[in-house]
């Protein structure tokens, strides 16, 4: 640990938002625009998405609340990154009577799939281009997975459950998630081999500065404190084979992590030093 459990409890008690049960959110109602059980609610009296993993999907065999929990994660590292801009607050909501996690985001104004030139959506996407790549966010070049301001001026990703070694739809990425990120050829626009066009016209040094501004380290803490944080609430609500579940997905991608963190970041030196 890099972290002590002393400086883990006061993070988690000061600076972590607050988890929140299923009877702490007020009347929700069905909403479109997801693959799984989306909704809006209010919480504290503000709008948010509550999503919980729509049961009928192949998980693989693992609890769907994984994958929320990995969306959760995801949030949770794309914040250390201001340039890749998330919804403002993310919340953990634990039904307990159902031993099932939903995640609830707070709504962002402006449109989906807003109909934007690609070259000027790219330019508003370049802080995040080497983090999207990182992070494995395959579906980042789905638009309905951005949120274009009303002012056409900033972009927010939201909806990152199929990054790290999660699909979106709930299957594990297997070993298309390794140490070796091979998005570095699919997703960048300079790649003769990508197989996406969502970052032609982004700026590769924007995108590099940003990327190399988050130590490996802060990234890392961030990952201990959250994986701390929900094995904690899952235990507490009596969740144990999530919490099981939890555990070793953590374990599991850090290392991993770990080694994508250093090549994104040798690569974006190049790009600096070229």
């Amino acid at each position: 640990m890099r972290i002590t459990e002393g400086q883990l409890r006061r993070i988690i008690r000061e600076e972590l938002l607050h988890e929140i049960d299923i009877e702490e959110v007020g009347e929700s109602c069905w909403a479109q625009g997801s693959t799984h059980e989306l909704s809006t609610c209010t919480i504290g009296g503000d709008k948010f998405y509550l999503k919980f993993s729509d049961i009928n999907m192949n998980y693989d065999g693992s609890d769907p609340s994984l994958l929320v929990l990995n969306e959760y994660l995801a949030y949770k590292i794309y914040k250390l990154f201001p340039g890749a801009k998330t919804p403002g607050r993310i919340e953990v909501v634990y039904d307990r009577a159902n031993k099932k996690v939903a995640i609830a985001t707070l709504a962002v104004p402006g449109k989906h799939d807003r109909p934007i030139p690609p070259k000027v959506l790219a330019k508003l996407l370049s802080a995040g281009v080497y983090v999207d790549i990182f992070m494995s966010h395959w579906d980042i070049s789905n638009t309905a997975n951005l949120v274009v301001s009303p002012e056409g001026d900033s972009v927010t990703r939201i909806d990152p459950a199929g990054t790290l070694a999660k699909r979106a739809q709930g299957r594990d990425k297997g070993g298309a998630f390794s140490d070796a990120p091979g998005e570095l050829e699919t997703m960048l626009p300079t790649s003769n081999s990508r197989i996406t066009d969502i970052f032609v016209g982004a700026d590769l040094r924007v995108a590099a500065e940003s990327f190399l501004g988050v130590p490996w380290k802060d990234v890392l803490d961030t990952i201990e404190v959250t994986y701390q944080q929900v094995l904690t609430d899952l235990s507490e609500r009596g969740m144990n084979s999530l919490a099981k579940e939890w555990s070793a997905y953590v374990n599991r991608i850090t290392p991993i992590l770990a080694n994508r963190q250093h090549i994104v970041a040798e690569h974006c030196k190049h790009i600096l030093g070229s």
